[in-house]
């Protein structure tokens, strides 16, 4: 084995191409995790929700109907049984998921439960929520279950309650303070989910997490926008986001989803989000109604719309969505602004929906594009110095 040296290429600036990626493979491979939508309500008002940007979901079932339910239940078993599947995901979402009723939650959960025992293949079931409901019970159905949970939480109460407010205009602050302590109280530690607020101080951000609320793990999201949005930058809040997190709080353990893909994304590895980093956009959604659609957040960037349904199609129909097809070949052509640039692995031109303008579709830059460049610029030129590779020879097996 070769001593550990500073790569030729990092000292001359030059980055990793983006990896091979086999788009026929990719489209081929079994669906193997979907997104839940047990209600189609919420009952917060946040600014920046891309959910309700799309007014066609408030013509869907406000919660999932016990028939759509079994429903789902039969398409899972007969998913996972014919692929042999070894593990699975599924994530419980909204508009609000414990908008549905604690004992209907409680069957689904017992019975995906029963389908892991008899399939023997892994469920990782995952619930994001707002926290405003979350108390005892819930937490104690959470905890029996083994469902991870991902609570919205936008920092300090002043800020959080600026975007999230509920549907009367109250603060949700202390609820969700409160939905946190129920969920510690049985042992279960919450994963942090936070919007960024580019006029905000990331700073401050980080530091209310760390000593305020004790986390240990968090993520950032830039939040979503569309040409046309004209989103307010963001490179100034990311740099400082990083810059804070490098400098005084990765020491301590703190891990920060976002900055973990990049730095991936900038070694040259899968970045492991769909938010960031070149990779395929293969998610599948399950609608109130029972609809099988695309990613839900693209609702914002010309519509999921299918007409696939649990009644009708086995989830491996999506493959063939018109849709999901687009979204899916999108993520993996990027523009040829971003084939040129020198930041295309690590970026991956975006989160896909940021692409989507009604004149080009998904063939642009992200909305972002010129922030990115500048955050992945300084993030690179402050790691570069430190990062090494290990050669290693070739053996005979």
């Amino acid at each position: 084995m070769a001593e550990p040296c500073h790569s030729t290429a990092f000292r001359e600036g030059g980055l990793p191409p983006l990896r091979p990626i086999n788009p026929e493979f990719e489209a081929q491979r079994a669906v193997d995790a979907i997104i839940v939508k047990l209600s189609a309500r919420c009952n917060l008002a946040c600014d920046y929700c891309y959910w309700f940007r799309d007014d066609s979901v408030l013509g869907a079932s406000r919660l999932m109907a016990s028939l759509t339910v079994e429903k789902l239940l039969f398409r899972l078993r007969e998913h996972i049984v014919s692929h042999v599947l070894s593990d699975f995901t599924i994530v419980l979402h909204g508009g609000e998921p414990l908008l549905f009723p604690k004992a209907r939650f409680f069957r689904l959960c017992e019975r995906l439960r029963q389908l892991e025992a008899e399939s023997g293949c892994t469920l990782h079931i995952c619930l994001t929520t707002n926290g405003v409901l979350l108390d005892d019970d819930w937490a104690v159905i959470l905890a029996y279950f083994r469902v991870s949970c991902t609570v919205s939480i936008d920092g300090p109460p002043e800020l959080h309650d600026r975007h999230r407010p509920d549907l009367r205009g109250r603060e949700t602050h202390p609820r969700v303070l409160e939905g946190i302590a129920c969920l510690r109280a049985v042992g279960l530690e919450p994963g942090i989910l936070a919007v960024a607020d580019p006029f905000q101080d990331p700073a401050a951000l980080l530091d209310y997490f760390v000593t305020e609320l004790g986390v240990s793990e968090l993520d950032v999201l830039i939040p979503d926008a569309v040409y046309g949005d004209a989103p307010p930058p963001i490179a100034d809040f990311l740099i400082g986001l990083f810059d804070h997190w490098h400098d005084h709080l990765a020491d301590s353990g703190l891990r920060v989803r976002f900055i973990d893909a990049v730095i991936r994304g900038l070694a040259g590895l899968r970045s492991g989000v769909e938010s960031i980093g070149y990779g395929p956009v293969t998610a599948a959604t399950i609608t109130s109604d029972g609809g099988i659609e695309a990613h839900d957040v693209c609702r914002i960037a010309g519509g999921v719309a299918s007409e696939l349904g649990l009644a009708t199609h086995p989830l491996d129909a999506i493959r063939d969505d018109p849709s999901w097809r687009r979204i899916f070949a999108a993520s993996l052509e990027l523009p040829d602004e971003c084939l040129s640039c020198a930041w295309r692995h690590a970026c991956g031109g975006g989160h896909i929906a940021s692409r989507w303008s009604a004149e080009r579709d998904f063939a642009n830059p992200s909305v972002y594009c010129s922030d990115l460049k500048r955050f992945f610029f300084h993030v690179w030129h402050k790691i570069a110095p430190d990062l090494v590779y290990v050669a290693v020879e070739p053996t005979d097996a």
